[in-house]
């Protein structure tokens, strides 16, 4: 079974949202660290103090299939110029520590998935 890391860095408001469309996809138990991010445009300022949006980054470790029906639903999402973020995966050449619950999840959702 391969697995993937989905990394989803979008900003705190939408934060609840982007975990509600992939528990929707399939995928649970996500981590989530708070950030703050540089962009191409200037933060605006005031009596020098910088204002910045605070922005969440959620990581999910998913089996890969998995990986890419949550990708999708949340490309949906993000195609919508009034959410922001960005969403992708990177494959997980080694793993140990996998929650044998979830392990569980993962190989019944594949089995369900090859029947159709």
């Amino acid at each position: 079974m391969k697995f993937v890391a989905l990394v989803v860095i979008t900003s705190a408001e939408c934060e609840s949202e982007v975990k509600a469309l992939a528990k929707e996809a399939g995928a649970v138990g996500a981590t989530i660290i708070d950030a703050k991010g540089s962009g191409i445009e200037e933060k605006k300022s005031f009596f020098s103090l910088t204002f910045e949006g605070n922005q969440s980054v959620l990581l999910y470790v998913l089996e890969a299939g998995l990986g890419r029906k949550v990708l999708r639903a949340l490309k949906q999402y993000f195609d919508n110029p009034e959410n922001d973020g960005l969403a992708f995966t990177t494959p997980m050449n080694f793993i140990v520590g996998l929650d044998k619950k979830l392990l569980h999840k993962f190989e019944t959702n594949i089995e369900q998935e090859e029947r159709l």
